[in-house]
């Protein structure tokens, strides 16, 4: 039990700076938003979304992971693009 209580103990410390990651993250996408409504660009940008995928998929050691990975970045720049489009209603 000492093992799982390290582990979990291990994943609260990462579930921590992934929540501040996110959030400087979601900040970023504001200010995006912005820049790209004075220069009135569309929010939607799929080439760089791709790139950026490909990008992560790169740094990822375990490749067994790919597919979970990728999911999360498509699940995180959709994210990314209800802030954006949040900010661009208000």
């Amino acid at each position: 039990m000492d093992e799982l209580k390290k582990c979990r103990n291990e994943i609260d410390e990462i579930d921590k700076k992934i929540t501040e990651l996110f959030e400087r993250r979601m900040d970023l996408s504001r200010k995006v938003a912005q820049v790209k409504q004075e220069n009135e660009i569309g929010i939607l940008n799929a080439k760089r979304e791709e790139e950026v995928i490909q990008k992560n998929l790169s740094y990822l050691k375990n490749k067994e992971y790919r597919f979970v990975l990728e999911g999360f970045f498509r699940n995180l720049m959709n994210l990314s693009k209800l802030i954006q489009d949040d900010h661009n209603h208000r």
